[in-house]
């Protein structure tokens, strides 16, 4: 290895998932100093918005796992694949792991529920390691939340929005947490006066900014100013009465998806961040009896370099080709009952060595073997079959929108 340039090494490793990148700390000394680099990690972190690392929770919150997507192949009607065991966070006042999707950044999890006030937590899946926010004070109504990234200062931030109790009208806050400084403070400027949706009060997290789902347009803050400004929804389409409005980063994109009673769902992306002209509606189509109804069907991961949709439906999930019009629905067997899922990139981000307070691990050194063994035993991955079929062609779908032909998306003028 010594022959080989240290700039292409650090370009092979920034390219690996953080999993791999964690045992490969043992390579030798100079690999453990460079993944150890701030720098590196921050690098890493910026590569990962083509991750399809999905994370599944179970239905009560007890059982997480991660898969690979990239693993599975859409030509083998019967294959296995690895399911690795996530050792879920336990502590005292501390939610279960929250139904998924929830406020996530870069791999890390904010780990928060709108009736408890008192302990919310920053978590990181991969490496286990958590954060403790300090309490927050006052009585107030939690109206939306959010974690997200702030490169200008190199700092991680949460964000909660509340409607305050005992005053004499409706009073609005903006609270921001500082994993840097560990402490909240409050910014001046509140949040618009749009009612967020109270199915969606998780912001998603893009390009420095958090973003909330209002019933008319996308309420955006960005970090570095604590500054709100508003962005234009797509115009749904057609005469169906729309029912139901989902915001999603997928891919590094927003994504919205818009869901017509149980007859009919689109599927919209922002090409051009910020700019509100440059929605195209990525697929549409109706209720068919291989699916049912669309209000169970959410879209769960978006890979624009090849024009594919990976969507959940409930216990099982469909993968979508765009560019060819055509869907095949996957099964892996042995998967909870009821379960959520998001992509969740792994981080190699060490909470006990970036913020301020130390983490609080729940086995002390003097266990220090026994725990290791335990997490060998825990990170043992289980094998799935899996079940790939054809759903459907193009011919089975009606043509309402063409597909964009531009040189940032896959196909040339193709159409669901």
């Amino acid at each position: 290895m010594s022959d080989v340039p240290s700039e292409l090494v650090h370009e092979i490793l920034r390219r690996l998932p953080a999993e791999s990148l964690l045992r490969f700390r043992a390579v030798c000394k100079g690999w453990r100093r460079l993944i150890d680099n701030p720098s590196f990690i921050r690098t890493h972190a910026a590569n990962q918005t083509s991750s399809t690392t999905l994370l599944i929770r179970n239905s009560i919150g007890t059982r997480l796992c991660s898969l690979t997507l990239d693993s599975l192949n859409f030509e083998d009607t019967d294959q296995t694949i690895d399911l690795t065991p996530v050792k879920a966070l336990y502590r005292t006042g501390v939610p279960r792991a929250p139904v998924l999707p929830v406020a996530s950044c870069n791999g890390l999890i904010l780990n928060s529920h709108y009736d408890i006030d008192k302990t919310w937590v920053i978590w990181n899946p991969l490496t286990r390691q958590f954060h403790e926010l300090p309490e927050f004070e006052g009585h107030s109504r939690l109206i939306g939340s959010g974690l997200g990234y702030d490169s200008a200062s190199d700092d991680y931030k949460v964000v909660r929005l509340d409607d305050l109790w005992g005053c004499r009208k409706t009073v609005r806050r903006t609270s921001i947490y500082s994993l840097k400084s560990d402490s909240w403070r409050v910014i001046i400027e509140n949040y618009p006066c749009d009612c967020i949706w109270p199915n969606q009060i998780v912001g998603v997290f893009l390009n420095g900014a958090l973003h909330w789902l209002s019933r008319d347009s996308v309420i955006v803050l960005v970090l570095e100013t604590g500054r709100y400004h508003k962005l234009p929804l797509p115009e749904p389409t057609g005469i169906a009465e729309l029912f139901e409005t989902h915001l999603d980063v997928l891919g590094g994109c927003l994504v919205v998806s818009y869901y017509y009673m149980i007859t009919r769902l689109d599927g919209w992306v922002m090409k051009d961040y910020g700019v509100g002209d440059s929605w195209t509606k990525l697929f549409s189509f109706g209720e068919l009896a291989t699916i049912g109804a669309m209000g169970r069907l959410r879209p769960v991961a978006y890979f624009k370099n090849k024009g594919h949709v990976f969507l959940q439906h409930d216990d099982d999930f469909f993968w979508l080709d765009i560019a060819n019009g055509s869907a095949k629905k996957v099964i892996i067997h042995g998967l909870p009952h009821n379960f959520t899922c998001q992509i969740v990139p792994g981080s190699l981000f060490r909470l006990d060595e970036s913020c301020a307070a130390a983490v609080k691990i729940t086995a002390g050194t003097k266990r220090k073997r026994r725990t290791t063994i335990k997490k060998n035993k825990a990170d043992a991955r289980v094998e799935h079959s899996v079940r790939i079929t054809d759903v459907w062609s193009r011919s089975d779908l009606t043509p309402e929108t063409s597909w964009s032909g531009n040189d940032d998306y896959y196909g040339d003028d193709e159409y669901f």
